[in-house]
């Protein structure tokens, strides 16, 4: 009888959990990809139970468990301790009649397995991460026919496994086109946030310096969520790149003559606040295509809206959106969010005088995106969370006196939280 897991000296095993690990699903949330799977599993073989599990050094947890109370297990208890260990699909048509499981505490009490079925789950280089399994308390054998079936069920869960871990590498190459250097004027403290909710999405943020010298940022939400959102915000994204430097609205109307055939095609729509700012008057120019979702956070402790000026991206046509202004005081804050962060509250526009709130209370923008990032790690978080806050810290007439004091006071720390919080939110 073997009850002890592989040794941990091994380096293949070491190689294994850490692919495991590279997959974060241990103790993850209820997925109902997997929830399909076992759902399934259970009805086409007529069985009590069906689980889609993953084994790391110590741990069995089932993905997904089709029998209450049975999501972490030790291991060295686990029937599929022993799947993992061999290529092949594994049937125990009565455990007590075999040596290997007939000493687990599921055999002997607990749940009273009998019939077991097992096929290893394996990503990347083969390495055997978990398995898709059956039980039940009666003794029974598969057919050839059940056994072709399992095997296929495997390979789906298997390729759901597999794009947790391509979504995982998705989400870096996203996170990697998020900005991370400042804006070229010391008067401005600027700072991002995105966390998607399914590894990768539809939200995007970006900022960079012009030629004459104007800070020109973008906030864009695509409706939608997951690997094809993602597409497509990457795609705006390029269609704002190449139409940077323009005035806001001629910014717009090129991108939206650009992606008007993409997002036709697909059926996306993106809603976007697009501006250019002055550093040196604090003068702000934008366009909001359809957003709405921007505040100004005055000095003196007022609030204002930034109004709408037409539709969508993908909806309205080139020429529809009216370019507006408004005008960033020394000590006024910018904040920009996508709709999940209204979901961070309660998922209304009565939302944004608590965004307005949480400016006031954090103080600087940095500060802002670490406090949007504790929310959303508090679990209420519905979408992609996307946000963009700039704060005018000091004008240039404050600068000319003590030149260079002045300007190490007021130099602004930007600063792209979202690759530190990708790590700590996968």
């Amino acid at each position: 009888m073997n009850n002890c897991p592989m040794d941990q000296s091994n380096e293949t095993e070491r190689e294994r959990v850490r692919a495991l690990a590279a997959l974060h699903l241990m103790d993850s949330a209820p997925e109902e990809r997997f929830d399909r799977i076992t759902r399934l599993a259970r009805e086409l073989f007529d069985v009590q139970g069906a689980a889609v599990t993953l084994l790391d050094e110590n741990r069995l947890f089932s993905l997904s468990p089709q029998v209450p109370g049975h999501t972490v297990v030790d291991r060295n208890d686990s029937f599929c301790d022993v799947t993992i260990r061999q290529q092949a699909l594994l049937v125990v048509p009565d455990a007590t009649q075999d040596d290997r499981f007939s000493w687990k505490p599921e055999v002997t009490g607990g749940f009273g397995i009998r019939f077991y079925a097992g096929r290893p789950l394996s990503v990347g280089d083969g390495h055997r991460v978990g398995s898709l399994c059956l039980f039940d308390t009666k003794p029974r054998d598969l057919s050839p026919g059940e056994r072709e079936l399992l095997e296929e069920m495997a390979q789906w869960a298997e390729r759901e496994v597999q794009d947790s871990a391509e979504q995982d590498h998705a989400a870096l190459v996203q996170q990697g086109l998020l900005p991370t250097s400042r804006p070229g004027s010391p008067e401005y403290e600027i700072a991002g946030i995105c966390l998607p909710k399914r590894g990768v999405g539809g939200d995007y943020y970006s900022w960079t310096t012009t030629g004459s010298g104007n800070i020109e940022f973008t906030l864009a939400d695509i409706m939608g969520k997951g690997a094809g959102a993602a597409i497509i915000a990457a795609t705006v994204r390029q269609a704002f790149n190449a139409a940077s430097g323009n005035k806001p609205a001629r910014a717009l109307d090129e991108a939206t003559r650009a992606l008007q055939k993409d997002l036709s095609a697909t059926g996306f729509f993106a809603t976007v606040l697009h501006a250019t700012l002055n550093p040196g008057t604090g003068d702000l120019e934008y366009v909001d295509a359809g957003h709405g979702l921007t505040l100004i956070i005055r000095a003196d402790g007022t609030e204002q809206r930034l109004a709408t000026s037409g539709l969508p991206l993908g909806i309205a046509a080139p020429g529809s959106w009216e370019q507006q202004h408004s005008l960033l005081h020394p000590g006024d804050t910018l904040i920009s969010v996508t709709d999940g962060v209204l979901d961070l509250y309660d998922g209304t526009l009565a939302a944004l005088p608590e965004i307005a709130s949480l400016v006031r209370a954090a103080g600087t923008p940095e500060k802002v995106m670490a406090e949007v990032a504790r929310l959303v790690g508090s679990g209420n978080a519905q979408d992609d969370v996307t946000a963009i806050a700039i704060q005018r810290t000091s004008s240039e007439r404050d600068n000319s006196g003590d030149g260079h004091q002045q300007e190490m006071a007021g130099r602004p720390r930007s600063h792209s939280m979202a690759s530190d919080l990708a790590k700590k939110n996968p």
